[in-house]
């Protein structure tokens, strides 16, 4: 398997994927939609990842209760997404995304669109590197978990998802072939 190395600097932030998202699947950009979106934008980074071995945005991935949630939209509100999304979007298609990104995000809601909130956050805490992050961000006083998070050991550096590379690879292969395996 490849090793992630750092990354090259993409155009695009994970908010411009968002509101593909939202334009494409109906969702609203808060409330339970907003933790759907949260791990689509998870699992189109992993795809992406695998089929063009490239990053697909720059924007921070943090482990937080419900799984990977991006940074750039963790603490924000659907005015935000709005106001900031698809700096280079008119609305009109999918003229303004490149071939590749189409591809992710197509594939994407084919394999997970139907899937509930609660389906995707139990399949984004398989992640190793979030059970990671996630447990070390706690913070304890006196030996008890306080209920806080320490932010900056949330961060789940994109060098590190190595396996869950591997698990999406097997994921993608799985669904290419799922005919041919029975399903």
């Amino acid at each position: 398997m490849e090793k992630l190395e750092k990354m090259e600097k993409m155009e695009r932030c994970a908010p411009d994927f968002a509101h593909w998202f939202v334009q494409n699947l109906g969702l609203s950009e808060s409330g339970p939609d907003k933790t759907k979106l949260q791990k689509l934008l998870f699992f189109s980074w992993l795809i992406h990842f695998v089929n063009h071995k490239v990053s697909f945005f720059d924007d921070e991935l943090r482990a937080c209760a419900d799984g990977p949630d991006v940074s750039d939209i963790l603490h924000t509100d659907k005015l935000y997404i709005k106001e900031t999304a698809c700096k280079n979007y008119s609305g009109s298609g999918t003229s303004e995304y490149s071939d590749n990104e189409i591809e992710t995000l197509k594939l994407t809601c084919e394999i997970f669109k139907d899937a509930s909130r609660e389906e995707l956050c139990e399949l984004s805490c398989q992640s190793p590197i979030w059970k990671k992050h996630y447990e070390e961000s706690k913070i304890y006083v006196n030996g008890e978990f306080d209920g806080a998070y320490d932010f900056k050991k949330q961060i789940m550096p994109k060098n590190e998802l190595d396996i869950e590379v591997k698990m999406m690879r097997n994921l993608l292969y799985a669904y290419k072939h799922r005919e041919a395996l029975g399903y």
